[in-house]
């Protein structure tokens, strides 16, 4: 038995000898352990997760009206996002499909700038805890029925955090009709955190 402990010793720092080489710059502290003594060396391991997890609402209600005084003209429930992984992940959406029929004579805007015939949808991440915006500013704009890579969110590991739907319409739009908005989002790994 007292071989194979020395043979494992030898091999242990003979592999800590070319990592030292390989890797100096990685190592903040060293000390010599001489032939035929020992010495204990601290090592900790990471797993990171290979599946990204991430937990938000697959429906959202929400109204927009001019009647509201604020530059938002969305009320919106808080909508939680709460990244599973041990990884900091980013939120994207790619793609939006925007169903604007039933919404006689309007058009879309993807700029958060409307004529008076023109609605435009967003996103917003949660500024001050449970409270709705009430300005477009920092708003996210969903593009129509084309491809988009817009960030909405960047959640450090096991973080949660929260957005809101945000919009705008022209005083010609109609106020009795629905329409549907469902943006398509991706998740990712990113080595980015949020301050």
């Amino acid at each position: 038995m007292k071989k194979k402990t020395m043979i494992l010793q030898l091999a242990l720092a003979a592999s800590l000898l070319f990592s030292t080489v390989a890797h100096a710059g990685d190592i903040t502290s060293t000390r010599d352990i001489p032939v035929g003594s020992s010495g204990q060396m601290e090592m900790v391991g990471t797993i990171e997760p290979t599946i990204l997890s991430v937990t938000m609402p697959s429906f959202v209600p929400f109204n927009i009206s001019n009647s509201l005084s604020t530059q938002n003209k969305v009320v919106s429930p808080r909508i939680k996002v709460k990244n599973n992984s041990n990884v900091p992940v980013q939120v994207d959406v790619v793609y939006t499909n925007v169903d604007i029929s039933k919404l006689n004579n309007t058009t879309w805007s993807d700029t958060g700038s409307v004529t008076a015939n023109q609605i435009a949808i967003g996103l917003k991440q949660e500024e001050k805890e449970n409270e709705m915006p009430t300005d477009l500013a920092h708003a996210r704009w969903l593009k129509a029925n084309v491809k988009q890579d817009m960030n909405v969110m960047i959640l450090d590991s096991n973080q949660e955090g929260a957005m809101y739907v945000v919009g705008t319409l022209g005083q010609n739009v109609s106020e009795s009709a629905t329409f549907n908005v469902t943006p398509t989002f991706v998740v990712s790994r990113t080595s980015i955190t949020e301050n």
